[in-house]
């Protein structure tokens, strides 16, 4: 990657991942707002996984998947040694994410009756097989 290459992916990169960092405060994943993240992998204007970790608990992190072409996501570290195998597994995630929203029960799908339940597990489906087939690209890793 060029210099001028670089730095634009470092831009869109930090840009995405003080995004997503700033939902998983408000969502309370992290108690507090000292957070420590990094960029590990990512291809520009698609996606990035970064580790993010509350500065205050020490070693352990959370993988976290953001980016153009993707849901914000993240899981613990223990389910993933290395960035692929995060990506790996945030696509199994959303695959089986898809299948749950599809057999919803009549009640839950009543209830919900005002989201297009339909489209949103197309879309989930369509993201995870996206991200497999980076995952299968050896030339990305």
């Amino acid at each position: 990657m060029s210099d001028n290459s670089q730095g634009v992916f470092d831009q869109w990169s930090k840009e995405q991942l003080d995004v997503a960092v700033n939902e998983l405060i408000n969502s309370n994943v992290f108690e507090k707002a000292r957070i420590e993240a990094r960029v590990v992998w990512g291809i520009k204007d698609q996606v990035i996984l970064a580790q993010v970790r509350e500065t205050s608990v020490g070693q352990g992190f959370r993988w976290l998947i953001t980016g153009n072409s993707v849901p914000t996501d993240h899981i613990e570290s223990s389910l993933a040694e290395l960035p692929r195998d995060a990506a790996r597994h945030f696509s199994l995630k959303w695959q089986l994410g898809a299948e749950n929203v599809r057999n919803l029960p009549h009640d839950a799908r009543k209830a919900m009756r005002h989201l297009d339940l339909g489209e949103m597990s197309k879309q989930l489906i369509r993201q995870a097989e996206a991200l497999q087939e980076l995952v299968s690209d050896e030339s990305l890793w």
